[in-house]
């Protein structure tokens, strides 16, 4: 009897360890090496490896490192199987991009939500870090939480992630990096793409609830899809509610009906800090260079340079700053430290800074009346170009630049150049890498060290020479023609 029980025990163990070592060897023919722990990531090196991660739903709380670049152009329409799915469950593990590039992600299809590399990526311990995606196109006309890396992000974190000349399409929660984001951080990215879609689009982000965006920079389209108007879009992000944006840009083409930025477009309770937009910023109600509609958040040493252009609350910074809602708690928005310089039109309620201040607040900050075309605002002073471009204008109103002391030692802000505006400290002058105010041969030195190397604008302090996501001839084009502008 013992012998028996002995030996069904050992059988039990024998098969057991079977099972055990016959899911090892799938895990290492599925992929090109590793055991998926963070000692020993499962290695990708091939485009069929990487689609073998959709397909092995039981491997996504392991750890993943690419390991050359990947062409997925022989995946087409909905082929590629994503990473994460609400069936199936989500991406939990880690994915780290090795500063490799994936190219030619595609998926199309007339409806579809969780739409990205990856479709749901969730949790604390999660990540994707060091990616690229070169010219992504994502397409469901019906579809919400669509991106080009990833469809929807709980408390997980993507830091240094780029998407290059990629087209996004969707619905509902549509951006070109990330569809929605509920807490979790979103830091050190770039964005060059044509997004678009119905409500919460954005050039980063389409929706954030909740966790921290900082140092992001997005270049290219934010448009409104072609059979439907669009509400809540912006260059950065659709819709912040309770989250935080600190040193990001935008430089975008946005354009949609209601509660339209050129950073965020609606921003509910979220702090703004220390950010900018650029380029061109329209549709019919609730448009600002900045930010479309602020609801009782707080906007501070922000700026905008966006051309405006409005039919009802159209403001150089913001279209409207009020209360969340209108119910007794709520508190009123902030616009503090803030200046504008783009030019504004509309139809009705055009202003240099802020269209419509309900309930709220505007401190120290200013609008250009030569510069916007406009001589009114519902808050900020008016002040001439020639004032603009004055340090004193700012110092007087208590704004900490970097060369004094009496206003903090934060040191937010860079004084004017001759015939320019303040830029945030973060920012250096295009070319200017090593930040001394001169293009010259030091800055080269500092390209060439970078060549070829992904650049979430971290070492370049924010230089986004060329906001692609990695060092390249493009950048070096930008270095040469600042050093022939400045003539140093």
């Amino acid at each position: 009897m013992f012998t028996q029980s002995f030996h069904g025990v050992l059988g039990r163990t024998i098969s057991l360890w079977l099972v055990i070592h016959t899911l090892s060897l799938a895990g290492w023919a599925a992929y090109g090496g590793g055991s998926g722990t963070p000692e020993d990531p499962y290695l990708i090196f091939t485009a069929a490896q990487l689609n073998a991660i959709g397909e092995q739903p039981g491997d996504w709380g392991g750890h993943f490192k690419l390991m050359a670049d990947i062409d997925l152009s022989g995946y087409r329409q909905s082929q590629f199987h994503r990473i994460g799915t609400p069936e199936d469950g989500p991406f939990t593990g880690t994915f780290d991009g090795n500063y490799r590039t994936i190219s030619n992600f595609q998926w199309s299809s007339e409806w579809s939500r969780y739409v990205g590399l990856f479709g749901l990526v969730e949790g604390e311990q999660a990540s994707i870090t060091n990616v690229t995606l070169v010219n992504p196109s994502v397409t469901t006309e019906m579809g919400a939480y669509v991106a080009a890396l990833a469809g929807l992000v709980r408390t997980a974190t993507i830091t240094n992630c780029h998407v290059r000349s990629g087209t996004v399409s969707g619905d509902n929660c549509v951006g070109g990096l990330v569809g929605r984001r509920e807490g979790g951080t979103t830091a050190d990215c770039t964005v060059s793409a044509t997004v678009r879609g119905s409500s919460r689009v954005g050039g980063l982000v389409g929706r954030c609830y909740w966790g921290l965006t900082e140092r992001c920079s997005v270049t290219g389209q934010v448009t409104e899809s072609p059979e439907s108007e669009c509400w809540s879009a912006g260059g950065l992000i659709g819709e912040s509610q309770n989250g935080s944006v600190t040193n990001s840009q935008a430089r975008c083409t946005v354009k949609a009906s209601r509660d339209v930025g050129g950073l965020i477009g609606l921003n509910v309770e979220s702090p703004v800090r220390s950010c900018c937009a650029d380029g061109e910023v329209s549709g019919v109600q609730n448009v600002g260079g900045l930010i479309g509609q602020n609801g009782s958040g707080t906007i501070s040493d922000c700026y905008s340079l966006c051309a405006v252009t409005g039919t009802i609350s159209a403001g150089g910074l913001a279209g409207v700053n009020a209360p969340e809602c209108d119910c007794t708690w709520a508190t009123g928005g902030v616009i503090e430290r803030c200046y504008a310089a783009g030019l504004v039109t509309g139809a009705s309620g055009a202003a240099g800074l802020v269209a419509v201040n309900k309930e709220s607040f505007v401190n120290s900050s200013f609008w250009d009346t030569q510069a916007t075309g406009c001589d009114h605002s519902a808050g900020g002073s008016a002040a001439t170009s020639r004032q603009m471009q004055t340090a004193s204008t700012y110092l007087s109103a208590g704004w900490d630049f970097t060369e004094e002391k009496q206003n903090g030692t934060q040191d937010t802000w860079r004084a004017p150049a001759p015939g320019s505006y303040p830029r945030l400290a973060w920012q250096a002058a295009a070319g200017d890498i090593n930040g001394d105010y001169n293009v010259d041969f030091r800055d080269f030195a500092t390209l060439a060290t970078q060549w070829r190397r992904i650049d979430s604008g971290f070492w370049s302090r924010g230089t986004f020479m060329a906001a692609d996501g990695v060092i390249d001839f493009d950048d070096l084009g930008t270095l040469a023609h600042a050093w022939l502008a400045t003539g140093k």
